[in-house]
């Protein structure tokens, strides 16, 4: 019961504020469309959620109309339905990066915090190597050595972004680790692992999301123009929002909703996923929670 008033707390702060409340609804929204693009995609008018139907016969961009709500690019593929399923590729692939990137980094932060000294001092050298490490030549060379795939690329931006969650989680873990329940629960028996899981980690996962919904928007931005500079799944044919861009620039100029339309797709959510971000900042604030 208390989970769920905090809950419903956190809500009705986020909704207070608007620029907040229209972030969260624009996201959801993305994540709605990904969720019936996976299940039921006809209906939202896609025919093939999972490749994009070229038209060899008339392949130059045609544009907007009825029967092409955002027109077509190269080579004749309907846009719209390219856009609507290149947003489920995205968001898979932004998530499954944010999370597993989050979850390293967590782990990481929270043990070295936890054992601090000489385990904290390793530990945290090994982050500062990987912060070093710009993830953008970095994800171009592991496409160089293990080949220029969306897998490649999520496994390269996973190994650059942990680092940020584990210094996070390791300035969190530190003050939480000195509170009194914590001293309480060690004085009573409960071992190491589990002053970890049940005590340290739920205390720090709350300001970690708030992190995770400001990177999901840099990671989309991210993941596509890095699509758009050659990196690309083993399908040809996967929609992709970088990918999109990439085959139409040729034809920005004579054709530009071929660009607009995936290039806004990214902007819309990545502006949303910062409303959000700064909302859950704000409603997980202790100050406003009284």
């Amino acid at each position: 019961m208390a989970r769920f008033d905090q809950t419903k707390l956190t809500l009705r702060i986020l909704f207070e504020n608007v620029t907040s409340a229209a972030g969260l609804l624009i996201v959801l929204g993305y994540i709605m469309i990904a969720i019936i693009d996976a299940v039921h995609p006809q209906l939202i008018g896609v025919v093939n959620a999972f490749e994009e139907v070229p038209d060899y016969t008339n392949p130059v961009p045609q544009p907007p109309s009825l029967q092409h709500l955002f027109g077509t690019t190269y080579p004749g593929i309907d846009l719209y339905q390219a856009v609507i399923a290149a947003i489920r590729v995205d968001l898979w692939y932004s998530f499954v990066i944010v999370l597993a990137g989050a979850l390293v980094g967590i782990l990481v932060g929270v043990v070295a915090a936890y054992y601090s000294g000489f385990f904290d001092e390793i530990l945290m050298r090994i982050t500062d190597i990987f912060l070093s490490i710009p993830y953008l030549p970095f994800a171009i060379a592991v496409g160089f050595v293990l080949g220029r795939g969306l897998d490649e690329l999520s496994l390269a931006l996973v190994i650059v972004w942990w680092p940020l969650y584990a210094r996070y989680a390791r300035g969190q873990a530190l003050s939480i680790k000195e509170n009194a329940y914590v001293e309480a629960a060690r004085a009573s028996g409960v071992g190491s692992w589990g002053i970890i899981t049940k005590h340290i980690v739920p205390n720090v996962l709350t300001p970690v999301f708030v992190q995770i919904s400001l990177d999901l928007g840099t990671v989309v931005q991210t993941f596509a123009a890095l699509t758009f500079i050659g990196f690309a799944s083993a399908n040809p044919l996967l929609p992709e929002l970088g990918k999109l861009i990439s085959d139409g620039f040729p034809y920005a100029i004579s054709a530009p909703w071929v660009v607009i339309f995936p290039g806004v797709t990214i902007l819309i959510f990545a502006v949303a996923m910062n409303l959000l971000g700064d909302g859950l900042r704000d409603a997980l604030d202790p100050r406003n929670r009284t």
